[in-house]
């Protein structure tokens, strides 16, 4: 095969694999998303304050009702052990939108709030804030939510 032709085909190969690789906020993204519903699915297996504490980096700043914002693991910790041992909150992320360099991002959803053994939900809409952590994995650094009205009505 001559030089030139050589030549020829490898850049098309590489254009082919820069073609296929995605950018890093498209990637993060995804992994946000994902992180987000282990991260839910976790919460169903051990509970909603376990979850919400493993789940969080050690930077985090948690927001609690009527009070003032307070940061770190310890604070995170000591807020979810002030809810109800029978809380029960199920959610799912909507979407994520990631920075350019695919390090920081958010993602955001709706909520059901319940109690174990008890009838009636209520409902809520989150936002979750997402930092890549130094081994790769996705922890949250804030999560704020509000009312939402029930799915039937979205």
């Amino acid at each position: 095969m001559p030089p030139i032709l050589k030549c020829l085909v490898a850049l098309q190969a590489m254009g082919l694999v820069a073609c296929a690789t995605l950018p890093a906020s498209e990637t993060a993204e995804q992994e946000m998303m994902a992180a987000d519903r282990a991260f839910a699915a976790r919460a169903m297996e051990i509970g909603p304050g376990a979850a919400f504490v493993e789940f969080a980096a050690e930077d985090v700043t948690i927001f609690p009702a009527g009070g003032v914002p307070q940061a770190g693991k310890a604070a995170a910790t000591a807020w979810t052990g002030s809810w109800p041992s029978d809380l029960v909150i199920g959610w799912a992320p909507e979407a994520a939108h990631a920075s350019k360099a695919g390090d920081f991002g958010y993602t955001w959803g709706y909520a059901t709030f319940s109690r174990q053994g008890e009838a009636g939900e209520t409902y809520g809409k989150y936002i979750t804030v997402w930092k890549r952590q130094t081994d790769d994995s996705w922890k949250w650094i804030a999560d704020m939510g509000s009312a939402a009205p029930p799915p039937e009505s979205r």
